[in-house]
């Protein structure tokens, strides 16, 4: 969870110097946003007893299934995470959405 909430502090801080057209929409919707996201914090929850590189190497290979089991590239994520970073209330409700997939998945199992 921590390495997901600085990759979204961080493309925040990238998004707010990033001069963007305001009429730019993302390729995806909030749902499927907010289902990628809680996604990627299921898989960094997953390697939350590793360290060093053996934990980099396994995120990075989790983070890239997760895209793909989206159907979305590196490039359309992140894209459309500094498009949603520009807009702090939206983004605010795609973690709040996210947290509660979480929340329901948890009482599932």
């Amino acid at each position: 969870m921590k390495i997901l909430i600085l990759l979204l502090l961080s493309v925040v801080l990238l998004g707010s110097c990033n001069f963007q057209n305001a009429a730019e929409r993302p390729s995806v919707s909030d749902e499927k946003m907010a289902r990628v996201l809680a996604d990627l914090s299921i898989a960094d929850a997953a390697t939350n007893g590793i360290a060093g590189y053996d934990k980099d190497s396994l995120m990075q290979a989790y983070f890239q299934q997760v895209l793909q089991m989206h159907g979305l590239t590196q490039e359309q994520h992140e894209k459309n995470l500094r498009i949603y970073a520009n807009d702090m209330g939206k983004m605010q409700e795609l973690l709040e959405q996210a947290q509660v997939l979480l929340d329901t998945a948890a009482m599932l199992k």
